[in-house]
């Protein structure tokens, strides 16, 4: 029961975040110039960056109960959200990995190196592609 309540909440979250309107620039009669409302784009930023640790969280408890395919389906979600974030990537090679999905597990693990990611995150991508490339 607790797991949905969360799902819940975590896709309300999304669908909220997702119905926001893009704001457009604002020109200024005066100057003829284009003003930047960057309080909405932080807010935007904010609320994408929310919605994004709920999916990880999501998928880190489905793993933990078993859902694999669960869990994966809220890092490919969180994927439309964040597209460059390596950190997802490499969750998803982990879990490919997990369910024998070598080529796809190479695959994403090769997308999170490819998106320059910290050190650490190097370490780990480096790591499970070379247990993928072992026979």
């Amino acid at each position: 029961m607790n797991h949905y309540k969360i799902a819940i909440v975590c896709l309300s979250s999304f669908l909220w975040a997702c119905s926001t309107q893009p704001t457009a620039p604002v020109t200024d009669p005066t100057t003829s110039s284009t003003i930047n409302t960057s309080k909405n784009s932080t807010d935007n930023s904010v609320k994408r960056s929310s919605v994004l640790s709920s999916l990880i969280s999501l998928s880190e408890q489905q793993e933990n109960s078993g859902d694999l395919q669960g869990a994966t389906r809220s890092l490919e979600r969180a994927i439309r959200i964040a597209p460059r974030n390596p950190e997802v990537y490499l969750r998803l090679a982990e879990l490919n990995e997990r369910q024998g999905k070598t080529a796809q597990a190479q695959s994403f693990a090769e997308k999170a190196l490819s998106l320059n990611p910290n050190s650490a995150l190097t370490n780990q991508a480096e790591s499970l592609l070379e247990k993928l490339e072992q026979p």
